[in-house]
């Protein structure tokens, strides 16, 4: 987790003006943190571990993911935080079929994953280029297989990894529950991590089904401290066809290779 952790307005004039010096205010007040903030809360990293097991019972879904990356713009002596922003989808059937379909970016520039339980093909528009690669039969002996031979980390990772190990947990040297936050229309709980050179947040929905919300990281080892945002959208009872898995390269598709990472068998 640590390292994937490590690569996110009318009314009148008047009213506007109104509007955004209230929002600075707000977005100026600074929160005083709760006592038990210097140290991990256990009921904090507890409900990374109750979310991480109700994802496991989760067999098939779909996940449409609003995101925004920020990244340093260096300008001689001077550097300035961009944002950029994505939308991808994630489709998901346990434990040996996904789909990713990214978009943002330059204008008409998506990626595409395909994995069926026997192949995984990597297909980036405009250009047509895709590769494709054996896989091994479940999405986690995927995760590995793909970052110790290719340096290829899957996207929406995260989803399958926070809070599954707990030996990153005990890397996590702050948890604090914040309180509870209306999310996309979802009542959730927010909480807040800190770890080596992370400041996290996760808020995670309340009730019988706790799926994340949204995430945020901050990487607090550079002065400008970019941010990662997700806001996570869910459909625990989607239609899929096993065909959206598989991948047939058009007419005016060109075939390139993966190239293995060094020391990759």
């Amino acid at each position: 987790m640590t390292q994937r952790l490590d690569r996110l307005a009318a009314l009148a004039a008047v009213a506007l003006t109104f509007c955004a010096a209230g929002e600075a205010a707000m977005a100026a007040k600074k929160v005083v943190a709760p006592a038990a903030a210097t140290k991990p809360d256990p009921e904090a990293l507890d409900a990374l571990t109750r979310m991480s097991s109700f994802m496991e019972t989760v067999k098939q879904f779909d996940l449409d993911v609003d995101s925004t990356t920020d990244q340093i713009m260096v300008n001689g002596a001077t550097t300035q935080l961009i944002q950029l922003s994505h939308n991808t989808k994630l489709t998901v059937s346990r434990p040996d079929s996904l789909k990713v379909d990214i978009v943002g970016g330059a204008p008409g520039y998506s990626r595409h994953v395909f994995y069926n339980g026997k192949t995984f093909t990597l297909f980036t528009e405009p250009g047509n280029y895709y590769a494709s690669a054996p896989a091994p039969a479940t999405i986690k002996e995927l995760m590995g297989d793909l970052e110790n031979k290719y340096g290829i980390e899957l996207p929406l990772s995260d989803i399958f990894t926070l809070g599954a190990n707990p030996d990153d947990l005990k890397r996590v040297t702050s948890a604090v529950y914040i309180g509870d936050e209306v999310v996309s229309g979802n009542t959730c709980s927010h909480y807040a991590y800190r770890q080596n050179n992370l400041d996290w947040q996760i808020w995670i929905q309340k009730g019988s089904q706790p799926l994340p919300c949204k995430l945020n990281i901050v990487t607090s080892q550079d002065k400008e401290r970019p941010q990662y945002t997700a806001i996570y959208h869910w459909n625990l009872k989607p239609e899929i066809s096993a065909k959206l898995f598989d991948f047939s390269p058009p007419e005016n598709a060109h075939q390139i290779k993966f190239v293995q990472t060094n020391g990759a068998q």
